[in-house]
């Protein structure tokens, strides 16, 4: 057994136990923008519902522009999320875009600040994913 597949049984184990701490997010991964310069989004714009640890707190975090600003809320996918194809002509890092939109169970949202993550070396997607919103 190697070190990749205890760290993906590790991982696997992780989103079992904290299954019950989960709630839905709506993902609305951007895919890049219309003719008027309207934004797109995966999915008919409708978004990809997905389970996630969430945290209300304010942290200090190094933004995505290299500039420090104050996040207020942490999202951690515990699951590989897939990467998103993008409309021609447009570029996207994946599996999270800095213009994704991610939508709380109450109906809060925020800019994405940081994105963060343990990237598997076989698949080059990450283990798990971090978000921290503005």
């Amino acid at each position: 057994m190697s070190l990749a597949d205890i760290l993906r049984s590790g991982i696997a184990t992780a989103r079992t136990i904290t299954l019950p701490l989960h709630v839905t997010v709506t993902h609305k991964a951007w895919t890049g923008q219309d003719y008027e310069g309207t934004p797109t989004y995966d999915n008919n714009n409708l978004g990809t519902q997905r389970l996630a640890l969430v945290e209300r707190k304010q942290k200090l975090v190094r933004s995505m522009s290299g500039t420090e600003e104050m996040s207020s809320t942490y999202i951690a996918f515990i699951e590989e999320v897939a990467p998103t194809t993008p409309t021609a002509g447009f570029t996207r890092t994946n599996p999270i875009d800095v213009n994704d939109v991610f939508t709380l169970p109450d109906g809060t949202t925020g800019p994405v600040l940081a994105v963060d993550g343990f990237f598997d070396g076989g698949t080059s997607v990450p283990y798990y994913s971090q978000i921290w919103l503005g």
